[in-house]
């Protein structure tokens, strides 16, 4: 075959190939998106970690640029999410895009706390803030005369939060204008909340208050054996939190009638998280307790390689937590064992929160939530 025909053949196959394609074939669809469950920490490396609940595998991470102390906080398909440095980012929960930033003044170390489209965070400049979340703008602004490193709680139409001015705070949660204030005797880094007629918080000077929700009088106090920090919860009838003390206090929660308390050998910081008649709480000496909410015997704990003052959240019987040995530890809730841990590459202060599209979300007790 000589040269020439050979490459008129070739020309020839080539051109019935193109005829032979469909011009009018439909394009390469992009995959569709899916949602997927995940569990976001954040960490004293500055950068948030969106992670596999089931494996620990990472999805996604975001840096912040500073400490992130104050834990993320769920909203719809939102992450909220603060640096320590004066910054609350909005980011896709699902891909970590950042959609808006808010830019504060001061140091901020409060737990936001989001509620029908408005979120609610205190600051280091003595103020508490509602944003308007769809519209990405600050609703209202109220003044206390401290700074306000505790975390706010919404209950009815109120905004509750304490003060290093040594006073809770109840506001209006649409208008922002106060509607009482309680006085205690020293600074406030406990996070209230609130059950039926009572706002429950810790304080400085290692008293539990209670607190009429309706005209913020002292209805009672406990006495703990040093300052408060650990926010407390109520659960079937019980006020429980933690002091640094070295004990987990459980308490009546009309009379303040102490029912137990428990001996550990450090601090406790961390808030407790109630579920299925088990509490569960992290303590200084580097292990997180399961206790029975009947007497407050010992169910199991587990010892990590470091203090843990994040406060522990639960999700499809795993809990969940963060160490300062810069590791979130998922457990069994039956028998404590580990299902998996994901070290993260820093000191971790903040509470994980999990996205669970079942429904719900799971955020720790910082800002008073528990399950009943």
């Amino acid at each position: 075959m000589n040269a020439p025909f050979k490459l008129f053949l070739l020309l020839t196959i080539f051109s019935f190939s193109l005829l032979s394609c469909d011009k009018n074939m439909s394009k390469d669809a992009p995959l569709p998106f899916v949602k997927t469950p995940s569990v976001y920490i954040g960490s004293q490396n500055a950068v948030l970690y969106a992670l596999d609940p089931q494996t620990g595998e990472k999805r996604w991470e975001f840096n912040v640029g500073g400490n992130i102390q104050g834990s993320p906080c769920l909203y719809n398909d939102w992450v909220f999410v603060i640096s320590e440095l004066g910054q609350l980012f909005k980011l896709n929960a699902y891909t970590g895009e950042k959609l808006h930033v808010f830019g504060f003044t001061s140091q901020i170390l409060s737990t936001p706390m989001v509620k029908d489209g408005f979120l609610y965070i205190g600051a280091g400049d003595g103020n508490l803030y509602c944003i308007d979340i769809n519209a990405n703008t600050i609703k209202w602004t109220y003044t206390t005369g401290g700074s306000v490193h505790s975390s706010p709680t919404v209950y009815n139409n109120l905004v509750i939060v304490g003060s290093y001015d040594a006073k809770v705070h109840a506001v209006d949660k649409n208008t922002g204008s106060v509607v009482w204030t309680c006085s205690t005797s020293g600074p406030i880094y406990s996070s209230p909340t609130a059950k039926g007629n009572f706002v429950y918080v810790g304080c400085g000077d290692g008293r539990l208050y209670a607190i009429d929700v309706a005209t913020g009088n002292n209805v009672w106090t406990y006495q703990t054996g040093s300052e408060i920090q650990s926010s407390p919860i109520c659960y079937s009838g019980n006020i429980i939190f933690g002091s640094n003390d070295q004990k987990i206090h459980c308490l009546d929660s009309a009379s303040g009638k102490k029912r137990w308390s428990v001996l550990t050998t450090d601090r406790i910081v961390s808030s407790p998280y109630a579920l299925n008649q088990v509490i569960y709480v992290g303590a200084y000496d580097y292990n997180l307790y399961a206790l029975r909410i009947i007497d407050g015997s010992i169910k199991w704990k587990f010892k990590t390689d470091g203090l843990i003052k994040s406060s522990p959240v639960i999700y499809q019987n795993k809990v969940f937590f963060g160490s300062y040995d810069k590791y979130l530890y998922a457990l069994d809730t039956a028998k404590g064992t580990l299902v998996w841990k994901k070290n993260i590459n820093g000191l971790i202060e903040c509470s994980p929160v999990i996205n669970g599209l079942d429904g719900g979300n799971y955020n720790a007790s910082i800002s008073g939530a528990s399950k009943e």
